[in-house]
């Protein structure tokens, strides 16, 4: 979601209590979720995967502006895959910053799937680390963000957007954002679980969201079931941002994606 459309729909949005985590693994590590079997994880132990995960290329969108491959913005650390945004101060491109991010295959066409990625961060002003879910064949003004958190926010939304909540006008019927407490320092999880009628969000495994097909002629409300979706996990920056409060960091912990066990055990 851009900050256009945040500030469109910051009325309309609740925000949950505060949900707190500990940095230590625990029960929340639990890979069983009811009813879903893991298809697949990457704990980060080693090295980024580059045979399953991609660094997200340079590009005119707001979030892929500032993208590098450098491998000083994807540094392995104590089991976290950890993201970076910095001051571009060695780079011969004409930038002012450089970000780190990663992308995969995500949730297929038709499917039932559930995604969840744990993470933590260093909140900076200016700085919006996110995990997104967008159209594979690059379709734009579509999203699922199952996290964004701009600057020293201490929440995070979880939102979709596409062209009945933009161009038609209709953030608010139903509601397309939600905002979840969290305190950005410690790890969560965030997730979200897409079915043909509905996507349902969540922190720390707790439902925080759920955003339903409706009937309407207004065009463009559910397209989230009838397209191939990848997962974007990285770091934005914007211009008004403070190069000398960087690094921004994002440390991610794990990604797994579950399918219903009913599709597992065929």
């Amino acid at each position: 979601m851009n900050k256009s459309n945040t500030i469109l729909v910051a009325a309309l949005v609740f925000v949950t209590g505060l949900i707190s985590c500990s940095e230590q693994k625990g029960n929340e590590d639990e890979k069983f979720r009811k009813g879903w079997a893991l298809a697949w994880e990457d704990d980060f132990n080693g090295k980024l995967n580059e045979d399953e995960w991609s660094k997200s290329p340079r590009g005119k969108t707001h979030m892929s502006l500032y993208m590098s491959s450098n491998d000083a913005l994807y540094v392995m650390q104590e089991g976290n895959l950890v993201l970076r945004g910095v001051a571009n101060n060695a780079d011969t491109e004409a930038i002012p910053f450089l970000t780190g991010g990663i992308t995969r295959e995500g949730v297929k066409k038709g499917s039932v799937s559930r995604i969840e990625v744990k993470a933590r961060m260093n909140p900076v002003e200016g700085a919006t680390p996110f995990v997104t879910l967008l159209p594979a064949d690059g379709t734009k003004n579509i999203a699922i963000d199952v996290m964004e958190r701009y600057s020293l926010d201490e929440f995070v939304y979880q939102s979709v957007t596409s062209e009945y909540t933009t161009t038609e006008g209709m953030p608010d019927n139903p509601p397309s954002s939600a905002l979840v407490g969290v305190n950005p320092n410690e790890y969560h999880i965030y997730g979200v679980e897409k079915y043909p009628d509905s996507l349902v969000f969540f922190v720390d495994n707790i439902r925080t969201k759920k955003y339903p097909r409706i009937l309407t002629h207004i065009p463009g409300q559910f397209p989230f079931d009838d397209m191939e979706f990848n997962i974007f996990i990285g770091i934005r920056l914007n211009k008004e941002t403070d190069p000398a409060a960087l690094p921004a960091d994002m440390f991610i912990d794990w990604v797994r994606y579950y399918e219903p066990e009913s599709v597992v055990a065929k």
